[in-house]
């Protein structure tokens, strides 16, 4: 594969980022849920989030204190594009320090769906322009977007892609798969950024009975011991992983609040364990 005409850009980083605590874990959020908990872990103190984005560019009220909030141009669709530079310049100013491309752009179902041609096009007109300010994250594909992705860094000639991030969602019995599938984006050359981590049954289970299938593959009110398991090994890979740069599992959104507890902690046990682990 051909990647020599993607270039690095040397961003310049806001002071304010430079004075935010360092790591690699982060949450994937949607705003109007209680994230309190990340913020003061009872009995363990500061969590170990250190970074937060929301798939859209602007962020409402709980945004974590000590975490760099990372702008998202999620699509073309809904008008995201005309809010876009607005938005990313009063990041900026604020110390942000990266942003992030098309999420999902392999799929529909309110997911970017863009043709690689029509992405390559997009992102000279919305990202590149940013490139130099902040450092530039490739579009955003799950782990059946190995074609699209390398077709997209392909004909992206000239583009300044800082970092490739990726999606992976199976059932929890396949730790295995989740990490050949980022040893295979890091074979690319390029910092990985894993912006959603979770479970998904297989696609011959889907058309049966829904509520069952996510009782199975991703705990309900809490989380299975199975659940824990592949999350411990899987964060362990992760942070030990030179060519990931950032992570964030997949459980402080409005359909997937695993992370999440109503309860004085306001996290679950799943949501302790990603905090302070």
């Amino acid at each position: 594969m051909v990647f020599s005409k993607i270039l690095a850009a040397a961003p310049i980083i806001g002071a304010a980022l430079a004075e935010l605590p360092a790591g690699k874990r982060g949450l994937a959020s949607n705003d109007g849920l209680d994230l309190r908990g990340f913020e003061n872990v009872a009995f363990y103190g500061q969590s170990k989030v250190r970074w937060q984005y929301n798939w859209d560019s602007d962020i409402g009220d709980n945004k974590i204190s000590f975490a760099e909030y990372v702008p998202m141009l999620h699509s073309l669709h809904d008008g995201h594009q005309r809010v876009w530079r607005d938005r990313v310049n009063k990041w900026l100013d604020r110390g942000t320090g990266h942003l992030l491309g098309f999420n999902e752009p392999e799929q529909g179902g309110g997911q970017a769906d863009m043709s690689v041609g029509d992405a390559v096009n997009a992102w000279r007109e919305w990202m590149e322009p940013f490139a130099g300010r902040a450092r530039l994250g490739a579009p955003a594909v799950s782990n059946d977007g190995w074609d699209w992705i390398t077709q997209f860094l392909n004909q992206c000639q000239g583009c300044h892609i800082d970092f490739i991030p990726i999606h992976w969602y199976n059932p929890d019995s396949l730790e295995w798969d989740f990490e050949n599938w980022v040893n295979r984006i890091c074979g690319l050359g390029k910092p990985v950024w894993v912006t959603e981590v979770g479970f998904d049954a297989p696609a011959s289970m889907k058309k049966y009975d829904i509520a069952n299938i996510t009782q199975q593959f991703k705990g309900l009110n809490g989380s299975s011991e199975d659940d824990l398991a592949f999350l411990q090994r899987a964060m362990a890979f992760l942070e030990g992983n030179g060519c990931v740069e950032r992570y964030a599992y997949f459980g402080s959104a409005w359909n997937d609040q695993s992370l999440l507890d109503p309860g004085v902690v306001h996290l679950s046990n799943l949501g302790i364990h990603y905090a302070i682990d």
